[in-house]
């Protein structure tokens, strides 16, 4: 006579698991997005270059550079951060796009306290010998953590 086994099956295990790391996962996703981001402010982020030797400025308050040289040229920006919230902030400053390999942030990822506000330098540094004209875009995310 055969006896039944009462453990679960291959299957059936294999799909708990499964199941139980998605909603892990999932847990974590819900608990840094909820909890840990306190606040995210996105600006966009353009380099324009030019084979001459002039330099076109831009004076709005974003991330858009001008016009650099396309060999050596520099540019620099300020962002102005605060902290309005009743505890300490983490901030992160996160840049993407093919502007991101001119991109320089001078100070990254600092405790703002309540009330601070600082000035955070961004610079677009055109290597030597690059050589390309061209607009390059992106965007700098900068992220409110809680620590």
């Amino acid at each position: 006579m055969k006896s039944k086994s009462k453990g679960l099956s291959l299957k059936t295990t294999t799909a708990l698991i499964i199941i139980i790391f998605l909603l892990g996962i999932g847990t974590t996703m819900w608990y840094y997005a909820l909890y840990k981001v306190a606040y995210v402010k996105i600006y966009d982020i353009e380099i324009k270059t030019s084979p001459d030797k002039f330099i076109g400025f831009n004076v709005d308050p974003t991330l858009h550079f001008g016009i650099l040289p396309s060999e050596g040229g520099i540019g620099k920006k300020e962002l102005n951060v605060m902290n309005d919230w009743d505890i300490p902030l983490l901030l992160s400053v996160r840049i993407n796009g093919d502007a991101a390999q001119f991109i320089k942030v001078e100070d990254n990822n600092f405790i703002l306290q309540p009330g601070e506000a600082r000035s955070i330098a961004v610079y677009a540094i055109i290597p030597a010998g690059f050589g390309q004209e061209g607009i390059y875009t992106g965007e700098a995310k900068i992220i409110y953590l809680r620590p």
